[in-house]
């Protein structure tokens, strides 16, 4: 009777197959959710960075009586942000009325087709031939 109670106790092959089709089939169910909501993620993070930069160029402006014309001149050239592996932080124009600052996808999130170049002026977000609205 003691060699039936040890062989009850285990699994058969059939029953491991079960298991590991199941777990395969929850896998390609759940892998693109999680992506798109990675790449959500470091859309937030880009779009949280690019704001900081509104308000340091306007801090800079405030003591310079101009706006900064790089990441680095605001203090952001090596920024602590994810958005930095993703996103390419650039000031494509600035003088003393006004600075467009981008944050354009690099890496595995320049395969995001969605929401591509945000883009940030001294009014706020640019919308126009940038991300859309619905992106921000």
């Amino acid at each position: 009777m003691a060699l039936q109670d040890k062989h009850a106790a285990g699994m058969t092959l059939i029953e491991l197959m079960i298991v590991v089709a199941i777990v395969g089939i929850l896998a390609m169910i759940a892998g693109p959710a999680w992506n798109d909501q990675v790449i959500k993620s470091r859309r937030a993070d880009a779009r949280n960075t690019l704001l900081a930069a509104q308000i340091e160029q306007e801090q800079y402006r405030a003591n310079n009586l101009t706006y900064a014309t790089s990441m680095s001149a605001l203090g952001m050239g090596s920024y602590d942000s994810s958005s930095r592996d993703y996103y390419r932080l650039e000031v494509v124009s600035a003088d003393a009325t006004s600075f467009l600052i981008t944050a354009t996808p690099t890496g595995n999130q320049a395969n995001d087709s969605t929401c591509n170049v945000f883009a940030v002026r001294q009014t706020g977000p640019e919308h126009s031939g940038y991300a859309a609205l619905s992106c921000w």
